[in-house]
């Protein structure tokens, strides 16, 4: 498995035009045929009153675009960038998304670079993905649950973090991520349907996945009603075997308390029996 590579940061600029872009497209979907229609109708109406000699279908769509851009008010760069640099400094704070400040996942957004990606076992309630995303990860989130994964989409668009967030539907015993990942984040709920072997294959496709030097978090149990949570993240500590593994230590607790509180795993690079077999493979 090949080790972490560098990335040039998003620009702002780059992240405005996604901005924009997502707004006009999610006013379009929003609108019958016949009233795009008639936008693409004002549109050839304006582009006739400019010298323009040749009707071409980009600039149509360029003027499409422009007209609904004035209905929606959408703001000018320097507008956005200040609004859009504030919420970014509020999202990249565990508060806004109800973390603990030494949870885990906590200590991953410390150690990802932009752009990483990072995959999650478990939509939850959104907070560790929409998190790390804020803090300029590239989110690929698997759930069976249909309604939990349209929530985080819903979720992301509000907090416009959506274009870094890919949401799949997927069965959970079946899938491996498609492409190398640079992290993941385990849900340790959404373990809870899956028999031991089960969770124990994922894991090790998720590990298989996952490049040199890369981390793991499973985040603590959570418990319902004062119950015993179906599965703990000390169940699947001897996964890890094989890993560098350093156990979250809550504020307020002691040292005699650290069940089930959730861990931090690292790569440590290819053996050499793991070498010999990619290059056999």
């Amino acid at each position: 498995m090949a080790s972490r590579t560098r990335r040039t940061p998003r620009s702002l600029r780059s992240e405005y035009e996604e901005f924009i872009e997502q707004r006009i497209e999610e006013y379009k979907d929003g609108l019958p045929r016949a009233s795009i229609l008639g936008i693409g109708d004002e549109a050839v109406q304006e582009l006739a009153r400019t010298e323009q000699y040749q009707l071409t279908e980009v600039l149509l769509q360029e003027q499409v675009d422009s007209i609904i851009r004035r209905r929606l008010r959408l703001p000018s760069y320097r507008r956005w960038r200040e609004r859009h640099l504030a919420l970014r400094a509020a999202q990249a704070q565990p508060s806004h998304w109800g973390l603990a400040p030494l949870d885990p996942v906590v200590t991953l957004a410390n150690l990802i670079e932009d752009q990483d990606l990072i995959a999650v076992v478990g939509a939850a309630d959104g907070a560790c993905a929409l998190f790390l995303a804020a803090r300029g990860a590239t989110m690929l989130v698997g759930d069976p649950d249909l309604a939990g994964i349209e929530g985080l989409e819903n979720r992301a668009i509000a907090e416009q973090l959506g274009s870094r967030v890919e949401c799949l539907v997927v069965q959970l015993e079946a899938w491996t991520p498609d492409r190398a990942i640079d992290g993941c984040v385990i849900e340790t709920p959404a373990l809870a349907g899956l028999s031991a072997g089960d969770r124990a294959e994922l894991i090790r496709r998720l590990k298989a996945v996952t490049v040199a030097g890369g981390h793991h978090v499973v985040m603590p149990a959570v418990s319902a009603g004062g119950k015993t949570p179906a599965v703990s993240s000390d169940a699947l500590r001897s996964l890890y075997a094989d890993w560098t593994v350093s156990r979250a230590q809550p504020a307020g607790t002691s040292a005699r308390r650290t069940h089930n509180v959730g861990f931090i795993a690292t790569h440590p690079g290819p053996s050499q029996s793991d070498t010999s077999q990619a290059v056999s493979n």
